[in-house]
């Protein structure tokens, strides 16, 4: 629970996140109204806020965690593999009049377009999606099942998806997925999800015993205008966002001796 807390409050975009920063700096002010501490705190925090808010500042994240990050591009880039395995990357869900419905978030659609741009390249015959409930709470659909029409969708048989809609978190997709491997006699397989998730689930997956091709999701869409650079917008807050989660995740996944370097 508390660290469902933490991911769902304790983040840039979250406004209890928001609230705190800036009460913080106003008790500080009133406490001590002569003081320039608190002036610098806050234009400290403004300017923070801002720059993390920006393409800008989004591509410095995003390009710290992604850098060196490889996409399958042509066939022998995937070195032999008949299989890809994408790794949801959370979904929308919401009930009315006992009819449930859900649509991917963008993060999830771009990994899934990936998947099936990787899929019809290498001549694929397995398509693992994988990605649960991680809130029963908040969501009421596997992921797995919406990355499934998406990828129909897409132009991928529908009998060569498979789902595996049991497992919450990275780790547990890297533990889920070894048997249904086995299961279809896989031996190599690429790897998608996003360019700042990439490098902790190749680690984890190494972890798990496995040596999977990356091909690392774009950060947004190929035929979308990028806002200006020092422009403040509401996907380049998205990004920053999820690039600190991920900082955030790699030192809790490594204390918890869920990884392996390479």
């Amino acid at each position: 629970m508390i660290l469902d807390f933490i991911k769902e409050q304790l983040h840039l975009s979250s406004p209890l996140g928001l609230f705190l920063v800036l009460a913080v700096g106003v008790a500080w002010l009133w406490w001590r109204p002569t003081s320039r501490a608190p002036r610098r705190y806050l234009l400290a925090m403004v300017i923070g806020y801002w720059f993390l808010t920006t393409p800008a500042g989004a591509r410095l994240l995003v390009g710290v965690l992604s850098h060196g990050i490889p996409r399958v591009m042509a066939r022998e880039d995937a070195r032999g593999a008949d299989a890809v395995v994408v790794l949801g990357g959370g979904v929308a869900t919401a009930a009315v009049g006992g009819e449930i419905g859900g649509t991917l978030t963008g993060s999830s659609l771009l990994r899934t377009l990936e998947a099936a741009r990787v899929f019809k390249l290498i001549g694929g015959r397995v398509l693992i999606a994988s990605g649960g409930i991680p809130r029963p709470d908040l969501q009421l659909r596997p992921e797995s099942e919406m990355m499934r029409d998406a990828l129909v969708k897409s132009g991928v048989t529908a009998s060569a998806i498979v789902e595996e809609s049991a497992s919450r978190t990275t780790r547990e997709q890297a533990l889920a997925i070894g048997p249904v491997l086995r299961a279809h006699q896989v031996r190599q397989f690429v790897l998608v999800t996003s360019s700042t998730h990439m490098r902790r689930s190749l680690a984890v997956f190494r972890a798990a015993g496995f040596d999977p091709v990356p091909s690392a999701a774009p950060i947004r869409s190929e035929r979308v205008r990028p806002p200006p650079l020092v422009l403040p917008n509401a996907d380049s807050l998205w990004l920053s966002d999820d690039a600190l989660y991920e900082c955030a995740a790699w030192i809790y996944y490594w204390l918890r001796g869920w990884v392996k370097l390479q």
